[in-house]
């Protein structure tokens, strides 16, 4: 091989390694659909990958709304989410149902996060998001942090698990298989309802039942408290729980089910503890 010819190998490859696209492209244009996927984009992504988040980013039971002010929002329809050329779509429940396959025909990936039903799949959730976003290291923060409070909780777990019933405003109960029936264990109590998913109980059934502690959801949000016919403003159900022991839920951190659920697992923990 001639001096001119390795030359000219040289030159290539210096060319090949200077135009060679990196292996993991960090999104640049990062569009959030719904305000459960704004929370993943607004914990793991830098301010200036993102192009736009939902028009719920700023609601009181979105969980990271604080670090919403001034970013660009938007109501996550096609149009508007094509025309700030996304290079990442993410979303838990917003857009099209069938958002990968549309997205897909303009060359737009789609990031499906959210819908855990326990912490260990919150976990992996974060994880994935954090290195779909770019930033892997932060999802292995998170999860560590997850991790130690998850721990604590376990170490303080008493021998004999207290029953507890969630009860959202709207008498949505949690059964098996749910984010809140995986709080309600990490806090050390023994969710009464055994069933699967979520059901709503009827108003007679919810009085008459004695659960040691009821944890209660959106009982004092915005929007429920205005609503005058939800069960959980029902004079019956109102005085049942002033007969009860009861602990408030933050809005935002079970509004969406994802790893800070552990939020409301702590609280849990703290009102069993103190009966």
């Amino acid at each position: 091989m001639g001096p001119e010819e390795m030359d000219v190998r040289w030159l290539l490859c210096a060319f090949a390694l200077l135009f060679a696209p990196p292996a993991e492209a960090r999104p640049q244009r990062i569009v959030s659909l719904d305000y459960c996927a704004d929370q993943f984009v607004l914990a793991l992504a830098d301010r200036d990958q993102i192009a736009a988040l939902s028009r719920g980013a700023r609601r009181d039971d979105s969980y990271f709304r604080d670090r919403a002010a001034g970013i660009r929002q938007t109501r996550g329809t096609l149009e508007e989410a094509l025309a700030l050329r996304p290079d990442l779509v993410v979303r838990n429940w917003g857009g099209p149902w069938d958002a990968e396959a549309v997205y897909a025909r303009f060359g737009v990936p789609v990031l499906q996060v959210g819908d855990a039903p326990d912490f260990a799949s919150a976990r992996a959730d974060l994880l994935d998001a954090s290195a779909a976003l770019g930033h892997p290291e932060r999802g292995v923060a998170l999860a560590r942090d997850l991790d130690l409070r998850l721990a604590r909780l376990g170490a303080a777990a008493p021998a004999r698990r207290l029953p507890v019933m969630y009860l959202s405003a709207g008498g949505a109960v949690a059964g098996s298989g749910t984010m809140m029936d995986a709080v309600i264990a990490a806090a050390g109590g023994r969710n009464v309802r055994t069933d699967a998913s979520w059901t709503v109980m009827p108003l007679e059934r919810l009085v008459e039942t004695p659960p040691a502690l009821v944890a209660l959801g959106f009982f004092d949000h915005g929007r429920t408290r205005i609503n005058p016919w939800l069960p959980g403003r029902h004079p019956a159900m109102r005085s049942a729980l002033e007969r009860a022991r009861t602990v408030s839920l933050p809005p935002a951190a079970i509004s969406c089910e994802a790893w800070y659920a552990i939020d409301a697992a702590e609280q849990i923990a703290a009102a069993l503890r103190s009966s």
